[in-house]
């Protein structure tokens, strides 16, 4: 037995030895073993952030390579969630370092292109980016033209943003799905380009439409395929389509000012024919935002747009 531990403890010196330890006191030892795994942690936490650096590094190059998808962009993937999120990150990071305040596009809609670009322009799957990669991302990516244009692209189609387009009413109810790039055939065949609230009783004039944004009344009348619409642009330049009514507010004109939640018509089912065709469809309404982004007019999904206005929908009584 004495011959056995002798060996053992000739094996533990060695081992000791190969982890740079002497033999010696447990508690010395332990002190020692606690300091090392320390190091590993250590080395381990700034291996992953420089490796973490590295990928952004890598991700904002690439994006500087190969510009805006804005095939992708359009789609608009962005949830309720995302966006309160960024805005809490944003808020956090500014009213931890004031500074930054004064640097341009550190703002929400700044963190939402980085995060957009590093997330495949898809924020309903994926979470924003954290605070450092932002500030890593913005860092290269705020002297390059076309983050710039991203940035006020997504500005123009949400700054403005306040009340959903259908009031609530009692006896019926609107429904809607992600009907982007659905296939139509009216005129052509064509992609949809837009979302279709639909009206649950289909009866023309029931639902009132009211404006999402404050705006100028851009355009309004008669269009072939979109029957009675009116147009608004936004005060940050989006341009928000309401189509197919059934009649508009009173007195409403080209020029006039209009104010976030005001009334500018009733649904309807106007369209796909000479002025004053109904019933070629269910009655609905056609919500379409379009922005001027570069030398080109761009439309984005409003289905994402439209059910993060739900929480802001707004009730009407015609008494």
């Amino acid at each position: 037995m004495t011959q056995y531990r002798n060996v053992t403890n000739r094996r533990n010196a060695a081992y000791y030895r190969m982890l740079g330890f002497e033999k010696r006191s447990s508690a010395s030892f332990h002190k020692e073993l606690i300091g090392l795994l320390l190091l590993c942690i250590v080395t381990v936490v700034i291996s992953g952030y420089c490796l973490k650096l590295l990928h952004t590094h890598l991700q904002v190059k690439e994006v500087i390579e190969e510009g805006i998808n804005y095939e992708s962009f359009r789609v608009m993937k962005l949830d309720e969630e995302a966006f309160r999120l960024i805005k809490s990150r944003t808020n956090h990071l500014l009213k931890r370092n004031p500074s930054l305040k004064n640097i341009p596009m550190v703002d929400e809609y700044g963190y939402l292109a980085v995060s957009m670009l590093l997330n495949d322009y898809d924020l309903e799957q994926k979470e924003p980016v954290d605070e450092q990669t932002f500030l890593r991302g913005i860092g290269s990516l705020v002297y390059e033209k076309d983050f710039r244009d991203l940035y006020e692209d997504y500005k123009a189609v949400l700054n403005d943003l306040e009340y959903f387009p259908v009031p609530r009413m009692e006896g019926a109810d609107v429904s809607y799905e992600d009907s982007w790039y659905k296939p139509r055939t009216y005129g052509g065949k064509r992609k949809h380009e837009g979302t279709d609230l639909m009206a649950s009783n289909n009866e023309r004039g029931y639902f009132p439409i009211i404006s999402m944004t404050n705006g100028i009344v851009e355009k309004i009348g008669w269009l072939e395929q979109g029957g009675y619409r009116i147009g608004i642009r936004s005060e940050s330049g989006a341009y928000f389509y309401y189509a197919h009514l059934y009649s508009y507010a009173p007195e409403i004109k080209q020029g006039d000012g209009v104010i976030a939640g005001q009334l500018l018509g009733f649904m309807g089912d106007s369209g796909y024919g000479p002025e004053g065709t109904t019933g070629q469809f269910d009655v609905h309404l056609h919500m379409g935002i379009y922005l001027n982004s570069g030398d080109k007019e761009v439309s984005v999904n409003p289905y994402w747009i439209i059910k993060i206005l739900e929480k802001y929908r707004t009730n009407y009584d015609y008494q």
